[in-house]
């Protein structure tokens, strides 16, 4: 057990920003602290982290314990994660989960007056989203986990809220949506009788369409080849406490003239690519081209439709190369959709086109965005049903697009790396 006195402000969104900082013992501590008051997402996340071995030993015992104690209080994937826990365990080690579970006891309710929770506007971004997820889920919507990333789920939920209390239903979290839901929830609490066990939407506010998970791997498996599969092409990946991991090195020498692009070959996104059409399009200036890094290739083959809403969690520790990422038709270097990002470089971040006839950028970043700072950072990509496409690194948006040359759904994901040191923490597209 680890020793340490117990913040009275602790909240489950602070615990999450230490743990998206990699702030492991810190972000234990507060977790501990919330699930002794019964919280399903703080139990969650406890056996996640033990199963992992984040700020603290790793220990399936412990991980199967929170598991089995959130899964308890109704948290939706601490059965699956119980159950997967388990396949790595013995029978003994099982039994002792379980007594374990049976054993722990939750906190006595204080007497003390219950601190007030932070004030909206002193919120961060991801904080915000996490407490408006909290507060949705208290009241009955369904916001999926209090993890502060905007997801399907979580737009349909506020959505369906606004709809009921009269707003606005743009699908977007606020200080003023976040202060509305507690004081809904205040009411609700004053009157259970009157408080609904379900959102249910009304003839103004149709239900959503049911929300399709096409993708998902958080890697914690420690195994890339199944559930999902994913596939190596080129290059060395590996399985670390980080995710999914690719080192390419950086030639420091340079060529003293660019290498020409084979016009049969359009699926070649990389980073002498994407130089020769930004500085044909005047958005840099031309120099010479880099000595090409041998380039690692992963995918997974997912069928995933044309309007998703995709999220991940990427982490960049080199200001060299370049990364590729995105959806495709066909084979996993064929037409789709790309986004190129190559760290301290301007424009940092560009989408592209890549069909048949070639490749071409649809739109890029202003600016440099820089990830090499140790931590991971969240990456979230949607596109409509009208072509619309929204990019944003860490809440900001930085890519706003549309282009409407791809009506099929594409048939997975890709990840390339052109030079660097990159780990995908997470990924999740729903469509």
């Amino acid at each position: 057990m680890f020793g340490y006195i117990a913040s009275v402000s602790a909240d489950y969104a602070g615990a999450m920003s230490h743990y998206e900082r990699q702030q492991y013992r810190e972000a234990i501590q507060e977790f501990r602290e919330l699930a002794r008051d019964e919280d399903a997402d703080a139990q969650y996340m406890l056996g996640r982290m033990h199963e992992a071995g984040n700020g603290t030993p790793q220990d399936f015992v412990e991980a199967h314990k929170w598991y089995n104690l959130a899964a308890s209080r109704g948290h939706r994937h601490a059965v699956g994660a119980r159950e997967a826990v388990a396949e790595r365990m013995t029978a003994h080690q099982i039994a002792e989960a379980q007594q374990a579970a049976r054993g722990w006891q939750a906190r006595e309710p204080a007497t003390a007056a219950t601190p007030e929770p932070r004030r909206p506007e002193t919120l961060s971004g991801r904080e915000l989203v996490a407490e408006t997820q909290r507060e949705l889920n208290r009241l009955g919507y369904d916001a999926g986990p209090v993890d502060g990333l905007m997801g399907a789920r979580t737009r349909n939920a506020i959505r369906s809220y606004q709809g009921q209390a009269g707003l606005a239903r743009d699908a977007q979290p606020s200080p003023q949506l976040l202060a509305r839901l507690r004081q809904s929830g205040r009411a609700s609490a004053q009157v259970p009788a009157q408080a609904p066990s379900r959102a249910v939407p009304t003839e103004s506010a149709p239900a959503e369409a049911p929300v399709r998970v096409a993708l998902q791997d958080d890697f914690n498996d420690g195994d890339y080849h199944r559930n999902p599969a994913w596939t190596v092409l080129s290059g060395d990946f590996r399985i670390d406490r980080n995710g999914l991991r690719s080192v390419v090195e950086v030639p420091d020498e340079r060529a003293p003239a660019r290498r020409s692009l084979s016009s049969d070959r359009p699926e070649e996104v990389g980073l002498a690519m994407l130089k020769l059409i930004l500085e044909q399009t005047g958005s840099v200036q031309p120099e010479a081209a880099p000595v090409a890094a041998e380039t690692a290739r992963i995918f997974v083959a997912s069928p995933i439709r044309n309007a998703f809403e995709m999220e991940l969690d990427l982490a960049s520790r080199q200001k060299a190369g370049s990364l590729e990422l995105g959806v495709f038709q066909g084979n996993s270097s064929g037409a789709g959709y790309r986004l190129v990002y190559r760290p301290d470089t301007r424009p940092g971040l560009s989408l592209i086109r890549v069909t048949s006839n070639g490749s071409d950028v649809i739109a890029s970043s202003d600016g440099a965005i820089n990830l090499e700072d140790d931590r991971f950072h969240t990456l979230a990509w949607t596109r409509d049903e009208d072509g619309e496409m929204r990019i944003s690194v860490d809440g900001r948006r930085v890519i706003q697009a549309r282009d409407t040359s791809f009506r099929e759904r594409f048939q997975g994901f890709v990840f390339a790396n052109h030079g660097g040191d990159y780990s995908l923490g997470r990924i999740r597209v729903e469509d």
